[in-house]
């Protein structure tokens, strides 16, 4: 041990005590300091036992250099990087694991280390999540992605430890019985959907505006299409002409829209949300008369129409970009609203009435499975048992009138 005279920041005379150690993970040779007021024998025997508590801790202390420095934030951007490069996901997939990345980032501290995560920090991010009345789904899916980020440090940093992730708590929440009915409930009825197709075209009557005109028209025909077909609304606006089989009437359903944006151009074709989800399903004489329509009127837009690019799309806005979800929802619901029907109605209203609807023609729930592209069977068997427990219900009450 040694020591130097030196000046503190307030000018008083102090003394720098140093001693040296070899680092057993480097093999080189490393000092610690402390500092004292005065150098007495007293002032050294304290130094010296300062300096070997100072080197016992560094030696025992296993955290390779690379994790003390690292913090939480980048270790999400880190895997995240590696997620993009070795997942094989699809661009929609990635850029919704961005935006969840981007939103648990929001929620825990730019400066906390991720060694020193912890099970508090954690919950509160849940707690935080919960009372934003975020829904669970979502709050699952973001301690999924902590772990997924901490199980990459663990493997790349060698962290020792992230057992404190199993005693975050995620409180459940007890559904209503109004919720459950709504869900059950979530579709309606080929007369419903007709009035709602009427009132969309009745509105675009009132429009003075050309785009608005075809807003309307085109969630009109957007509608009844998924309704008689049941394929998710991503599907449908991912559609383009070589999908189509006039002849033999077929639609193969090979992507989904990513909603990017690049120039003037709005939503690209991407992969189909599973590999169950690609499928050729055949097509009702109604559902090619729409098409027709559609692309009869497209093509009328792109010769006369400067602001129309042709970008190869069938269900379009007055720009050829597929019509956005937040435009077909928005018309859906208020013309619902205009025709008396008081349920919150969205273009997924419509997947689930097309399910509805092949429950009441006696479909088998495989076919039905089949045909919209689903692997869990729950939500397809949930609209079907509904249906069916009403139909039995309907049988019941004409062979009550049969009896009388």
């Amino acid at each position: 041990m040694w020591n130097v005279e030196e000046k503190n920041k307030k000018g008083a005379t102090v003394y720098r005590f140093y001693e040296k150690y070899k680092d057993p993970y480097s093999d080189k040779w490393k000092r610690v300091s402390v500092t004292t007021h005065r150098n007495g024998k007293q002032s050294q025997k304290e130094a010296q036992k300062r300096l070997n508590k100072k080197i016992k801790a560094k030696i025992e202390d296993k955290t390779p250099n690379t994790l003390k420095a690292l913090t939480f934030h980048a270790a999400c951007d880190e895997w995240l990087e590696r997620y993009k490069l070795v997942s094989g996901s699809k661009q929609s997939t990635i850029k919704t694991k961005e935006y969840k990345v981007q939103h648990i980032k929001r929620n825990i501290d730019s400066d906390i280390l991720v060694k020193n995560m912890n099970t508090d920090i954690v919950q509160t991010l849940v707690n935080n999540a919960l009372k934003d009345n975020l829904s669970q789904k979502v709050v699952k899916d973001a301690i999924s992605i902590i772990r997924n980020i901490m199980k990459y440090v663990q493997q790349y940093y060698n962290l020792s430890d992230i057992s404190y992730l199993d005693n975050v708590v995620i409180p459940k929440k007890a559904v209503s019985r109004e919720e459950v009915k709504a869900k059950r409930e979530n579709y309606l009825e080929m007369n419903e959907i007709n009035a709602i197709a009427h009132d969309l075209n009745h509105t675009a009557t009132t429009k003075r505006a050309s785009y608005m005109k075809r807003s309307y028209i085109m969630t009109a025909f957007i509608m009844e299409f998924q309704a008689l077909n049941g394929m998710r609304i991503g599907e449908l606006l991912a559609i383009q002409p070589n999908n189509i089989d006039f002849d033999n009437k077929t639609l193969t359903i090979d992507g989904t829209i990513q909603w990017r944006k690049e120039e003037n151009a709005v939503g690209f074709k991407d992969t189909t949300k599973t590999e169950s989800s690609y499928r050729t399903i055949s097509l009702t004489t109604r559902s090619c008369d729409i098409l027709r329509k559609v692309m009869l009127d497209n093509k009328r837009m792109s010769q006369w129409e400067a602001e129309y690019q042709d970008r190869g799309f069938i269900f379009t806005n007055h720009r050829g970009n597929p019509l956005s979800l937040s435009t077909i929802n928005r018309n859906i619901q208020a013309s619902a609203n205009n025709v008396g029907i008081n349920k919150h109605i969205t273009s997924h209203t419509m997947r689930h009435s097309h399910i509805s609807l092949l429950s009441q023609l006696g479909v088998s729930l495989k076919t039905i499975m089949e045909r919209v592209g689903h692997t869990d069977h729950k939500t397809t068997l949930q609209i079907y048992s509904h249906v069916t427990e009403q139909m039995d219900k309907d049988m019941m009450n004409k062979l009550e009138k049969v009896g009388n």
